[in-house]
């Protein structure tokens, strides 16, 4: 595999799951299906694109982010689930 694709084909993924921005969807959909066959993994790797309603585990990573930004014990307590942080 190419060093530049994403985790989800790395690691053998079968599903990646996005959160759905109405405004960046045909954009997301070209990325998404130019990656997946640079990466060598269409066919392997279904990615869909749903909205928070449709998929509760995207709320997720909102929680721990409003979390992260608040601080104080609201950062320590999810300080262990967190392995990576990049400031942009």
């Amino acid at each position: 595999m190419i060093s530049s694709c994403p985790a989800n084909a790395k690691i053998g993924a079968a599903r990646l799951v996005l959160e759905r921005d109405d405004s960046t969807f045909q954009a997301d959909q070209r990325l998404l299906f130019e990656q997946v066959r640079k990466c060598g993994v269409d066919g392997r790797l279904r990615y869909d694109q749903l909205r928070a309603h449709e998929e509760g585990l995207l709320a997720v990573p909102d929680a721990l982010a409003w979390c992260w930004a608040k601080g104080g014990r609201w950062k320590d307590s999810i300080r262990r689930m967190i392995s990576e942080s990049r400031q942009v």
